[in-house]
């Protein structure tokens, strides 16, 4: 099965009692601003990725990040899938098919990566904090979009660290994505967000 649900074009149904958030604790808030303030000062990360489906697929492939706005997804063969973003656009792209798909990023689950400013309480609804020794785990979902489901963030709390993220999709399954051998802060080639079909002939 082609991977065109890839990570960032999953559709996702987790039901309508997701947007009826308890509140959160002190305790929990406190982590959930501690978060927010590591995500917004991520400026460049590379890593490896590894995805994993409830059936047991794997896809692994590189990524790179340039926030806000920025980001590739480049799936290792024989996944031919491709996403980019640059500007206010995500491109998600077939080169075995050489099909092109154009999205705006604030309607893709990508938003928590491109974002100039992460959020929670305004836009975002956090759905509840989960602890599991030394990984938190945070569930938000976009308000206005509650039958979309939610996305939840897997951190290290310490050293804090991004470790990945889990999405459920359209049939209720489980997508998981774990990023591998982080650089943070380094230079990155601006051209890597470049998208080009021409490439690809």
């Amino acid at each position: 099965m082609r991977w065109v649900l890839s990570l960032l074009l999953v559709v996702f149904i987790t039901g309508h009692a997701m947007a009826k958030a308890a509140p959160l604790s002190q305790a929990d808030a406190a982590e959930v601003e501690r978060l927010r303030q590591y995500l917004n000062g991520l400026t460049t990360l590379e890593a490896k990725f590894q995805q994993l489906d409830a059936r047991g697929n794997v896809a692994t492939g590189r990524f790179w990040l340039h926030r806000p706005n920025r980001l590739r997804f480049e799936y290792d063969p024989p996944n031919p899938i491709l996403i980019v973003a640059r500007g206010s656009f995500l491109v998600h792209f077939d080169k075995e098919l050489k099909e092109t798909h154009y999205l705006d990023q604030d309607e893709t689950p990508a938003w928590f990566l491109l974002s100039k400013e992460v959020r929670f309480g305004e836009n975002v609804i956090v759905q509840g904090v989960q602890r599991d020794g030394d990984r938190i785990g945070v569930t938000a979902q976009q308000v206005g979009r509650e039958d979309e489901g939610a996305i939840t963030l897997i951190f290290q709390h310490s050293p804090i660290k991004l470790l990945g993220w889990t999405m459920v999709d359209a049939g209720g399954n489980q997508v998981y994505l774990t990023l591998l051998n982080q650089t943070l802060g380094g230079p990155i080639d601006p051209d890597l967000f470049e998208f080009r079909p021409t490439d690809y002939d």
